[in-house]
């Protein structure tokens, strides 16, 4: 995978984050939990929000202080939920510093996180019932992804894996481009559109994330099967070797060598292809057409960088 001419969408991403940032802040500096919710929300890349923040801009959208609310919303509420995934598997740093529960206690960081959870929602409901059950149904996907992952610690399959990361993960960037096209006034074939192209946004940033665990050494839950198969694949490998009358080595039914660096990259190259082929067939003008054809890239770069 080669990433080029990445500079003047950097340029543009950062000039959003700026704006956003600012009025981030603005909004949650009166609420009596500012204190935390800086905290949680420090040295966060913003890629949810600036992709509906993209969506609304490249449909010449009106009202950009309710994309920015709604924008608002969808940030506090992923970080609220790293907050609990950090006590759910025992991480002691994110972001490079303490995770909330070391700052302040397991029982406090759960209660905080559903204090910041309760603001978000209040948020998005406080932009209309269509933005609030968006908000609902995302965040009963990613709760329902979180789920899946917790109930199947015994290395879960290709199918299983993917339907995690489309639950858990990309839920919330589909929800980001579909809210930034509804603000934005579009007809609904149009939101349909943007919504697939945030699910593939999400699933591309979601593998890289997992690419760059393994060549850390660091495996999170979903990360196993891409070293493992399952052991009903197996059997059914050496089943169909044994009919064919063509047993390969035992060695390697039970042992297979897992090329996981090219099933990652492999899906991450697909996603962002469609992605890109979704953008294409959507009438917004330049330079936004090309700004979110090469969104799926630059949020997969910016995990993909952090190991060369």
């Amino acid at each position: 995978m080669v990433f080029q001419d990445l500079d003047a969408l950097d340029k543009y991403v950062r000039e959003l984050r700026r704006e956003f940032d600012q009025y981030l802040y603005g909004k949650i500096k009166n609420s009596v939990d500012s204190d935390i919710i800086e905290r949680v929300i420090l040295g966060g890349k913003r890629l949810r929000p600036i992709l509906l923040l993209m969506v609304f801009k490249a449909l010449n959208g009106k009202d950009f202080r309710r994309a920015l609310d709604v924008a608002c919303a969808l940030e506090l509420a992923h970080n609220a939920s790293l907050a609990h995934d950090d006590i759910i598997d025992v991480d002691f740093e994110r972001r490079g510093r303490p995770t909330l529960w070391r700052q302040i206690g397991i029982g406090r960081a759960i209660i905080e996180g559903h204090r910041i959870i309760n603001l978000a929602f209040h948020i998005a409901l406080s932009e209309g019932v269509e933005i609030a059950k968006i908000f609902l149904n995302t965040w009963n996907r990613a709760s329902n992804g979180a789920l899946i992952e917790l109930m199947n610690r015994d290395l879960p399959g290709k199918i299983l894996y993917m339907k995690i990361i489309k639950e858990k993960t990309a839920s919330l960037f589909e929800a980001a481009a579909e809210c930034g096209a509804l603000i934005a006034g579009a007809p609904n074939h149009v939101i349909q559109d943007f919504k697939s192209y945030g699910e593939r946004v999400g699933i591309a940033f979601q593998l890289a994330d997992d690419y760059v665990d393994i060549i850390r050494g660091i495996f999170s839950l979903r990360s196993h099967i891409v070293f493992y198969n399952r052991l009903e694949e197996k059997i059914r490998q050496l089943m169909i070797s044994i009919k064919l009358k063509r047993p390969p080595p035992l060695k390697k039914i039970l042992a297979p060598r897992i090329n996981y660096r090219d099933f990652l990259i492999r899906e991450i190259s697909k996603n962002i292809i469609d992605a890109w082929k979704i953008v294409e067939r959507i009438d917004v003008p330049e330079p936004h057409k090309t700004y979110l054809k090469k969104f799926p890239e630059y949020c997969t770069y910016s995990m993909l960088k952090e190991v060369g």
